[in-house]
């Protein structure tokens, strides 16, 4: 009887033990996953990129259908162009009254000057836009800087 009830104390033992084993090893690779999510995001933050700032003030006599497609035409480049990594846009909606008639806003973001200026500026969808938009923009403001993570 006594060696039965060693036997069960024994397996309880061993049982607890794994279960403790078991438990240490998920918390720790909990502990490399949540590392790993980290160091990955301070890598992210960290990495510079260059923004691409393109504001657009149309002309009057610009109907909103162009303006729609030139719109289109600005929102599709990303798929013609690879090396905007980013890209979004949108309209102004400052309740201020400095917006001096510039209406759209759009960002590009690419990894390099190269990118920006031997592959982007150049690229036959690029120019394509930029003549289809000429009768229709008034005036053009653009701001190019080094995000400062």
């Amino acid at each position: 009887m006594f060696l039965k009830a060693t036997a069960k104390s024994l397996l309880a033992s061993v049982l607890m033990l794994g279960l403790l084993v078991s438990c240490k090893q998920q918390v720790e690779e909990k502990k490399v996953e949540e590392t790993t999510q980290d160091n990955t995001t301070k890598m992210i933050q960290n990495e510079k990129v260059l923004r691409h700032v393109v504001i657009f003030k149309f002309n009057d006599d610009s109907s909103e259908e162009d303006v729609h497609k030139l719109n289109m035409a600005f929102n599709d480049l990303p798929n013609k162009i690879p090396v905007i990594k980013d890209f979004e846009w949108g309209l102004n909606d400052s309740p201020e009254d400095f917006h001096q008639g510039f209406t759209h806003c759009y960002l590009l973001t690419f990894e390099s000057e190269k990118d920006r200026d031997s592959v982007y500026t150049p690229h036959p969808a690029h120019k394509a836009f930029v003549e289809s938009l000429q009768p229709h923009v008034e005036k053009v403001f653009v701001v190019d800087y080094w995000t400062n993570p």
